[in-house]
């Protein structure tokens, strides 16, 4: 096949060509949505699954639609060094910028810029984060340094702005377990203010499946706050519709045996089913794509997943943190008990636990159960079991 035609798209938080098998997460935000503008105030979601099933993908859609409605919208990814409250004055910056230049300067999206200024001059008070407009900063609103109190403040002028306009606000936090106790207090406390008052706030968070524990052990009513939406793997049908449709509109089609096999081979994650099909494609000599095709395309794909989406995270643990990885890929890829881990490298489980903590960090592994571990990416083990000693 023509590798210019290449229809799959393989990478970070890429959108595929055909976003199979979401209907129902989109269908859900798009009704959230709708009732936020009618003055129905509803959860915010909070998407779990493991590396690769498209978390990203989702939040970047949902941040399409609500762009199309005209909300204000801003993202943010946490991890690295950056707080919280920095990230998300730099993600509003941008979105009050565009806001306030698509309608006019009514006196409550006035205030609320205040209170942003106010609010991002508390963060960075050498007014880095200065929205670029002739507004003071508000007094005695979102100013007092305490990110809990501000950032609860911040959202319900916010939205308060946006229900004026006929919009909704809507934050969007990546990779949100790797916030702190206080940071994910913040936020809840933020949508439990915003929601008593029936305001258009919607905060949308992504993470690792330990995400909804964090969130309760911060806040306890959190767990009432947010609709929790787990994704895994694609069913069958849905895989099969990610390879075939994006093919189909480029005038090519998939043998049924080639298909099948592809889809197994990928286990039904959206981003192997990328990969998979991006390596297939371009091996592929016949239309329709044959069984030949696929076997030569899978194999390729593996190597690559080999290289760049195992071998990078294996090359970033030491020696030592790799001789746990060992013992953690013992137990296949469902958790296992620190203990069990521990018993496993003939070690006190206080032997290893800095290990633990530092491949936790690091992405690699996530407790997913309070005395569990387990890897973040699906077939982590099976490929950590061919790594030599």
């Amino acid at each position: 096949m023509d590798p210019v035609l290449n229809p799959y798209a393989p990478g970070a938080g890429r959108r595929p060509p055909e976003l199979a098998g979401r209907a129902p997460e989109l269908q859900r935000f798009d009704v959230i949505a709708a009732r936020l503008e009618h003055g129905r105030h509803d959860r915010g979601l909070i998407i779990t699954g493991l590396r690769g099933v498209g978390k990203t993908v989702l939040l970047n859609e949902f941040r399409r639609r609500a762009e199309q409605r005209r909300w204000i919208v801003a993202k943010v990814e946490a991890g690295g060094d950056r707080p919280l409250a920095v990230m998300a004055a730099q993600a509003l910056n941008q979105a009050l910028r565009s806001a306030s230049g698509h309608v006019d300067r009514r006196e409550r999206l006035t205030h609320a810029l205040a209170v942003f200024r106010a609010f991002s001059l508390k963060v960075s008070p050498d007014g880095a984060l200065a929205l670029g407009l002739d507004v003071d900063a508000a007094r005695g609103r979102a100013d007092t340094g305490e990110l809990e109190t501000d950032l609860t403040e911040l959202a319900t002028d916010l939205a308060e702005a946006a229900a004026d306009l006929g919009v909704g606000l809507l934050i969007l936090i990546d990779e949100m377990q790797d916030l702190t106790g206080p940071e994910l207090a913040a936020v809840a406390s933020a949508c439990h203010e915003t929601g008593q008052r029936d305001l258009p706030f919607l905060v949308i968070g992504a993470g690792l499946p330990s995400l909804p524990v964090a969130l309760t052990e911060a806040k306890s009513y959190a767990e009432r706050l947010f609709e929790y939406v787990a994704v895994g793997p694609l069913g069958p049908d849905a895989a099969a519709e990610a390879l075939v449709v994006p093919a189909i509109a480029n005038d090519v089609t998939w043998d049924p045996e080639a298909l099948a096999l592809v889809s197994e081979a990928a286990a039904g994650y959206p981003y192997f089913l990328q990969v998979f099909g991006n390596l297939v494609w371009d091996y592929a000599s016949h239309n329709p794509i044959n069984m030949s095709d696929a076997e030569v395309g899978i194999i390729a794909a593996r190597h690559e997943l080999d290289v760049g989406f195992y071998g990078s995270r294996w090359e970033r643990a030491t020696p030592a943190q790799q001789t746990y990885l060992r013992a953690v890929a013992e137990g296949g890829d469902t958790p296992s008990t620190t203990a069990a881990i521990a018993d496993r490298l003939g070690r006190r489980p206080s032997d290893v636990s800095v290990a633990r903590d530092q491949l936790i960090k690091k992405g690699l592994l996530f407790a997913p159960d309070r005395g569990h571990i387990a890897f973040t990416v699906p077939g982590m083990a099976e490929f950590v079991m061919r790594q030599g000693a």
